[in-house]
């Protein structure tokens, strides 16, 4: 989940010391001076001497919201606790456990949500170019969706600086690579100033022979209490993969649970809507990694989020779906990883095939 609802950006805790107006006035200018990604952006790819990826090969993926290596030690803020950053030790740490744990899967492609690049919490370590050197994977790209050069919240202690990206790995060579704004969080515009600016990384695999097989890669907007702005978010996804050729995959964070799973059985049941589904139209309109009628028979075995505390998972929010000249092999969630993050890694096999 990690979102930074709730709590998040609440101005008034950070104003002692300061007169309101002034401290107020002064993070505005501060937050004015990041210039904003346009609702297309492309980004620079590094792709190295990485092999070209045949058609019709078996592609293994790793997808995973490692939660900015903030370990599992401490509880944050945005969930009720009171912790905002982690040492550096426990950041090296837990890099290293994620390291290990994407290595013993050995994928191809990594996607990976919620990584940290010189964030003041998390001891402006550049989580990205970690793993990228830990792992010896040629290419790679990522796409910032929480960026701010300071964040006055919460009150007791200040995020800081924040970078926060969606990252892609890759044993292939990677071409073109897009980031796509999603809707905001319908909130105050001074919110807005400090908030996520979720949204969509597109990259491009290229194939022998001609075509290309397109990533999606994802984190949908948390504690939007059902204000429909994961809706709108699937929607403007959907109009993405719709204007894509070839073969796709789409994987992530999605934040919603998946159709007919009832929020009330949760504790926190109010960050879900009560009436509706945002997920059901992906599974309408796209091939699932894990089949709704599946999913919902059993859904043990494919929940993915670990409340702080916890020992096992109790909800979907992470998902995996393939676009036409995609062929699904397999599909696992590691539980072996509880302890890492509050997520757990899906690992899932597919072909991608010419249409």
């Amino acid at each position: 989940m990690s979102g930074w609802g709730r709590t998040l950006l609440m101005l008034a805790g950070g104003l002692a010391g300061l007169g309101a107006l002034s401290c107020v006035g002064l993070c505005i200018a501060v937050a004015l001076s990041f210039h904003f990604p346009d609702e297309v952006e492309e980004l620079a790819v590094v792709s190295g001497d990485a092999p070209t990826l045949a058609p019709g090969s078996t592609v293994k993926v790793l997808v995973w919201n490692i939660q900015f290596a903030g370990g599992r030690d401490a509880e944050f803020f945005y969930d009720g606790g009171e912790a905002v950053s982690v040492p550096p030790e426990t950041v090296q740490a837990t890099l290293a456990r994620v390291a290990e744990t994407i290595r013993r899967h050995d994928p191809d492609i990594v996607l990976l949500q919620e990584v940290d690049r010189n964030s003041r919490r998390t001891g402006l370590v550049d989580q990205h170019l970690h793993l990228v050197e830990a792992l010896g994977y040629p290419a790679h790209v990522t796409a910032t969706y929480h960026q701010n050069p300071y964040v006055p919240s919460p009150g007791h202690e200040h995020l800081g600086r924040v970078d926060m990206h969606l990252t892609v790995m890759s044993r292939f060579r990677l071409g073109a690579a897009a980031r796509h704004q999603l809707a905001l969080l319908d909130e105050p515009a001074w919110r807005r100033l400090f908030n996520l600016r979720r949204a969509l990384l597109q990259v491009a695999v290229p194939l022998e022979g001609g075509g290309e097989l397109t990533l999606f890669n994802t984190h949908l907007s948390a504690f939007s209490g059902g204000d429909e702005t994961v809706d709108l978010q699937i929607g403007e996804i959907l109009d993405v993969t719709a204007g894509t050729s070839g073969p796709w995959l789409l994987a992530g964070d999605f934040n919603a649970l998946p159709p007919g799973d009832d929020p009330a059985r949760l504790p926190d049941a109010d960050l879900y809507p009560s009436d509706a589904w945002p997920m059901q139209i992906l599974f309408d309109q796209t091939q699932p990694a894990v089949p709704l009628a599946e999913l919902t028979a059993d859904p043990q075995p494919w929940r993915t989020y670990v409340d702080y505390g916890a020992t096992s998972p109790d909800r979907v929010l992470d998902y995996v779906f393939y676009g036409p000249g995609v062929e699904g092999r397999t599909y696992l969630v590691d539980t072996r990883a509880i302890g890492i993050s509050d997520h757990l890694p899906l690992v899932a096999t597919l072909t991608a095939v010419r249409e």
